[in-house]
């Protein structure tokens, strides 16, 4: 049984498990945005940690590699920095089990939790435990443990959403009355001495002049940009957590649009509404609540509203421009939304649609790694990939994935025909039977050695050792069985008439071209190299990877 801890009473069962198998841990420990910037907030992960070092100490299978934390971070965004980076090294290999205090601490998003532990967890060969919860996925047995999990997970889920809804009501009258207090300090402005109210930062404050000076002179994002680099202006911003050394167009944008330089309070830019499901989304200027001459401005009204105008008219201009060329535009269409990321970064790869000049004039589109900004500050090199030869290359992955599909499938007719396909699965199911015999012994032994201990023929000492030895044999052999029952299922699901993967790729099989409907139907994820190679991830791919391996050790036998 685990040591409670003495700062927390959540305790899990603990049964070591007698297995040469090693797993690589991780503990995962989050703290939510609402209680960030409170004194407790060191105290409330170090508990959360706490609580899951203890219990890994009592688990030899169970090698503790690296903290992950996520201090302020809410729980029903998994876009997180630390969870970003532990789930990095799961897909590298180097963490193999990860250990929550409990299931809102991984996330407070029922649908998301239940993603990953059915879905991203199973794939990746992923061990988690949930210490509050007595969850552990390697003894999960698909009955009252497992049902208890996503159970738990909705409740977490309920619970946020009372909890934006409650907040935005106060947040709400807040703005209304003018009480509001800041969350965030514009960039240009800091706190005052009794903080209470923001003033003027004054080496800040100038790089905001600067910005709407040359604006009004008619520089461009970009020039504006360069010119803050030459000057050393460090951005305020991050990626990842992380500090970003270029200013961007939208950082820029964003500066010039907002009135609190004017000397204006303004609440309710932007929203997220859990509660209703509704995540961020941008508020019309009608709706907002401003306060005006609220504190110091840095920007007298003549020159923001100059701004605005110069903005606007640019806006305009955007508009008229896309107007005009919407029909070219539509020839060009991204089929790969939400679909297509950078290998070697991890980040999506942003369609972008351009025009040639001068020689010829055409419409060409093209996918590049993130923004400028974030390729310069990761690392990642600045490439990309024209539309016209990724479409290609995607097409033949298919056309490669059907004839593929097509030659399993008659190599299996041929299996079943000459039984070959019997042998592994006799061979399955004498493992199968050794394994439940095996079961059926040790739970024998296990009720004799209780007659023995009630007979006093072994005293307290005994029987709890001898008992402790059988429990640690039973659960060995337990997983042994476990895993040889999915080896067999997966080996019934890739000779089966009704393969998955083999059904999936027969249905597009007369496709001529690449299309909407046949990526949506079978391309789950495309990851794109320095270089231009490409790696294609089809729906099914774990049931892809399953039957050639099975082919193969059919063959073998041969």
């Amino acid at each position: 049984m685990g040591r409670k801890s003495r700062r927390n009473n959540d305790t899990m069962p603990v049964i070591a498990v007698q297995n040469t198998d090693i797993f690589p841990t991780a503990i995962y420990a989050r703290l939510s945005v609402e209680n960030s910037g409170k004194d407790d907030d060191g105290a409330a992960i170090e508990n959360q940690i706490d609580v899951c070092k203890e219990y890994i100490r009592d688990m030899p299978d169970l090698q503790l590699v690296k903290v992950y934390q996520d201090n302020g971070w809410t729980g029903t965004n998994m876009n997180r920095p630390s969870f970003d980076e532990m789930m990095d090294a799961v897909r590298t290999g180097k963490i193999r089990a990860i250990v929550v205090r409990d299931l809102s601490r991984f996330s407070r998003n029922y649908i998301e939790t239940g993603t990953y532990l059915e879905r991203i967890f199973p794939r990746l060969d992923v061990r988690f435990i949930s210490v509050k919860e007595q969850f552990d996925t390697l003894r999960t047995d698909g009955s009252n443990d497992s049902l208890m999990v996503p159970l738990q997970s909705l409740i977490n889920d309920l619970y946020a959403k009372d909890i934006s809804r409650k907040i935005h009501a106060v947040y709400d009258v807040q703005k209304k009355e003018g009480t509001f207090s800041w969350r965030l300090v514009p960039y240009g402005y800091r706190w005052n001495d009794e903080h209470t109210n923001i003033v003027p930062d004054d080496e800040q404050a100038e790089n905001v002049r600067d910005i709407f000076r040359w604006k009004i002179e008619g520089l461009t994002y970009k020039e504006i940009s360069e010119k803050l680099e030459e000057k050393g202006v460090k951005t305020y911003y991050q990626i990842r957590g992380k500090d970003v050394p270029s200013w961007s167009t939208a950082t820029i944008n964003g500066i010039l649009s907002n009135p609190v330089y004017m000397g204006n309070k303004v609440y309710g830019c932007r929203k997220s509404e859990l509660y209703k499901g509704l995540e961020q989304y941008k508020v019309p200027e009608s709706e907002w609540y401003v306060v005006e001459n609220a504190h110091e401005a840095i920007i007298s009204p003549g020159d923001f509203e100059s701004v605005k105008q110069i903005l606007q008219r640019a806006a305009e201009d955007k508009a008229e421009r896309m107007k005009n060329n919407s029909a070219i535009r539509k020839k060009l269409v991204n089929l790969f939304q939400a679909k297509i990321v950078c290998a070697d970064c991890g980040y999506k790869m942003y369609y972008s649609r351009h025009r040639t000049t001068g020689y010829e004039d055409r419409w060409y589109g093209e996918y590049h790694c993130g923004s400028n900004q974030a390729r310069k500050y990761l690392g990642c090199t600045p490439h990309y990939i024209m539309q016209t030869v990724i479409e290609k290359k995607v097409f033949e992955a298919i056309r490669l994935q059907v004839k593929t599909a097509l030659d399993y499938e008659k190599l299996i007719r041929i299996a079943r025909k000459k039984g070959s396909d019997k042998g592994l699965k006799t061979c399955l199911e004498n493992q199968l039977r050794s394994a439940k015999q095996k079961l059926r012994r040790i739970q024998d032994k296990r009720t004799r050695l209780y007659e023995d201990y009630v007979e006093g023929i072994l005293d307290g000492a005994e029987y709890a050792f001898a008992k402790q030895q059988y429990e640690s044999e039973y659960e060995s052999i337990e997983m042994s069985y476990e895993k040889l029952s999915i080896k067999l299922n997966d080996l019934q699901e890739a000779f089966s008439t009704e393969n998955k993967w083999i059904t999936l790729m027969k249905s597009v099989r007369n496709a001529k071209k690449l299309s909407q409907a046949l990526v949506d139907a079978v391309v789950d994820q495309i990851r794109v190299y320095d270089g231009g190679s490409i790696e294609v991830v089809m729906k099914y791919q774990d049931v892809y990877e399953m039957t050639g391996n099975y082919i193969r050790q059919v063959e073998n036998k041969s």
